[in-house]
């Protein structure tokens, strides 16, 4: 199975978002996510463990089973270059399909318990921009949202701090503009 196989399905997706820059056990993971059964979430943390993209960093004897707490696999939380480059243009629609399919999933959620006159109270927003970079200038973009995003990621769940999802998808148009 491709890593674009293991991430990019909807469960595991989420479970990959969730772990990124944490150490969590199964229960911290099914808390982040109680619309996924518990079965459906071991079956899944399986599949990601096999797969090598979550390790167990710890095991803790609680009411006599072990307690897992895992974490990604450093560089397993994203798709390289090599994994993209495998992937058929069909693969790149299934997979961006989903990986819309369940940003469209927690945004649908959020606004159904929303109350609409604190939407941007909340901190809500979505935004699109075109922006010309040249390569340099798009890669350099991309490592400084990749090292500013991991200033935040780690930080754990408090009293003060609300849960947000950031998501970025940046679409090349193909064509050189004059």
């Amino acid at each position: 199975m491709h890593n674009s196989d293991l991430i990019l399905h909807p469960v595991r997706l989420r479970i990959m978002t969730e772990v990124a820059g944490k150490q969590l056990t199964a229960r911290q993971i099914a808390e982040a996510l109680p619309d996924v059964p518990q079965a459906t979430l071991y079956r899944h943390l399986k599949i990601l463990l096999e797969g090598s993209m979550l390790e167990v960093v710890a095991e803790t004897p609680v009411n006599g089973a072990l307690e897992r707490t895992y974490q990604v696999v450093r560089g397993e939380d994203r798709l390289t270059a090599s994994d993209l480059a495998r992937l058929s243009l069909e693969e790149h629609l299934r997979y961006f399909s989903v990986f819309a399919a369940t940003l469209i999933d927690d945004f649908a959620e959020y606004v159904r318990r929303a109350d609409p006159s604190q939407l941007a109270d909340d901190g809500m927003s979505y935004n699109r921009a075109v922006i010309y970079l040249s390569d340099a200038e798009r890669a350099a973009l991309h490592s400084a949202l990749i090292n500013l995003i991991s200033q935040y990621i780690s930080l754990p769940p408090s009293p003060e701090r609300k849960r947000f999802t950031l998501a970025s998808v940046i679409i090349p148009e193909g064509k050189k503009t004059p």
